[in-house]
């Protein structure tokens, strides 16, 4: 296969999984719970500027740009808030999947069939579910994902100094969007120690001079300070505490549960376990028997941590003397980021705080995979001369291709099961929202429910017992 035929072959292995996971995500209506609100609050500033004002003093958090965003699309709308807020998060989709397609950079066979694995394990991996099934209304955490991709792609550029004006940036919006956002400067950081010089050292001084000002003005200027244990609800152990329950535990020794928070996430990306902090693998062993989705989950994560820690095994020497290639920087990068991901999550875990991690730790099996295949097609460029262990190692990659493949099937079963569950919060909204001390006193404000309910139970929405009656076991 030549590089030209390669590369539209990659391509279009992306266009049709981006096409899938849309079509799917647009099966979803506006959320009810973490939508709603935020869209009446929207309602009711006077203009995007106003709400980004009027948000950047917040307790606990520094995210002007969250409420810019959600305003100023509401603006866009008028009305038309399904179009609208669904538009912007299927771009966000393609703009993952695309990026992630240019970071690979495909040139051959066995660059498309580990593309083909890495785009399995990126939709496949629990951490991508969150980004694409909850919106709030704009889901920030996939934005973050597409911010971290960027500048990777940019880190193996050719540079410029619009490559270093740009990162700059898609680091302060992604900064002033979520917490999350940090983590581009790690994956600029790393990627440029390791040999990626898209990024000159002077974009760097750049980027480490912003976080410097986010620094200084979200713990100086605005004195915003840190969520505290009664922000959320947490996993630890085998069950999920409440913030009550976490103020018991721990109020005394935070320290315990912050790095529990730690552990768990770095474990969470590189074992699937555990899920936003509960051990699954151990409930269900208690509550009568391990799904086969989470065996499954378990297994395939075991088998690809093991491939790219071989790998690491294989290059430290090269390493040692700084020398480096593409794959290299990825693991280096995908290493950095689960780490420093980990450490974000401290206060609370969950599935999707973890994506940039986990998109990045499937962009590390694909270029492993990739140079793994692609030496090997060298070295063995014929039928006869496969060996046993080449044929071994051939059917392990085939076993594990199909147990993501699973995986990547189950994120759309999971899709369909929360259009169908969303769609059915709809039918009491009204009860929801005075349970939160949240119900509109104005005819503007009631009539946006009243049309976004509309919309939402007009919508067909199958039951997803009807798709497969053991799915909630075989896709989790």
């Amino acid at each position: 296969m030549t590089a030209s035929r390669a590369r539209l072959v990659a391509w279009l292995l992306a266009a049709v999984l981006a096409a899938g996971v849309s079509v799917s995500l647009l099966a979803i209506p506006i959320q009810v719970t973490d939508s709603l609100i935020p869209l009446l609050q929207a309602q009711t500033a006077p203009t995007w500027r106003a709400a980004v004002m009027s948000s950047a003093d917040s307790a606990g958090y520094l995210r002007p740009l969250r409420i810019g965003q959600i305003q100023w699309l509401f603006d866009v709308a008028s009305g038309h808030y399904f179009l609208v807020y669904k538009s912007f998060h299927v771009m966000l989709v393609v703009l993952c999947l695309g990026l992630f397609t240019r970071a690979v950079r495909v040139r051959s066979a066995g660059g498309v069939w580990a593309l083909a694995l890495g785009l399995t394990v990126l939709t496949g991996m629990h951490t991508f579910l969150g980004t694409v099934w909850e919106a709030y209304p704009i889901n920030h955490f996939l934005e973050v994902v597409v911010a971290c991709l960027f500048v990777y792609v940019l880190a193996e550029s050719r540079g410029g100094w619009w490559v270093d004006a740009a990162a700059a940036v898609v680091f302060a919006v992604a900064a002033l969007t979520l917490e999350s956002g940090l983590l581009v400067w790690v994956v600029a950081v790393v990627a440029w120690l390791a040999g990626g010089r898209g990024l000159s050292s002077r974009g760097l001084m750049a980027l480490t001079a912003l976080l410097a000002g986010y620094l200084a003005l979200r713990f100086g200027y605005f004195s915003t300070g840190l969520p505290t244990l009664v922000e959320r609800s947490t996993g630890f152990g085998t069950v999920k505490l409440d913030p009550v329950e976490l103020t018991r535990r721990f109020g005394d020794r935070p320290l315990v549960l912050y790095g529990y928070n730690v552990v768990s996430s770095v474990g969470s990306v590189l074992l699937s376990q555990p899920r936003a902090g509960v051990w699954t693998l151990m409930a269900e062993r208690h509550d009568g028997g391990v799904s086969p989705a989470t065996v499954m989950n378990v297994t395939g994560s075991l088998l690809t941590t093991a491939l790219l820690s071989a790998w690491a095994v294989r290059r430290w020497p090269r390493w040692r003397l700084r020398r480096f290639e593409q794959a290299d920087r990825a693991v280096l990068v995908a290493l950095a980021l689960v780490l420093a991901n980990a450490v974000l999550s401290y206060g609370y875990t969950k599935d999707e705080i973890l994506s940039p991690a986990g998109a990045f730790y499937a962009l590390a099996v694909t270029l492993v995979a990739r140079e793994w295949l692609e030496r090997r097609a060298a070295d063995a460029p014929t039928v006869a001369s496969v060996t046993p262990g080449r044929l071994a190692v051939l059917l392990l990659l085939a076993v594990v291709s199909g147990g993501w493949a699973v995986r990547a099937v189950g994120l759309h079963y999971q899709m369909h099961q929360m259009a169908h569950d969303v769609r059915n919060e709809w039918v009491t909204v009204d009860l929801w929202l005075e349970r939160q001390h949240a119900a509109p006193t104005t005819p503007e404000g009631r009539a946006l429910v009243r049309v976004l309910r509309e919309d939402a139970l007009a919508r067909v929405a199958g039951n997803p017992w009807g798709l497969a009656l053991q799915g909630t076991r075989v896709f989790r």
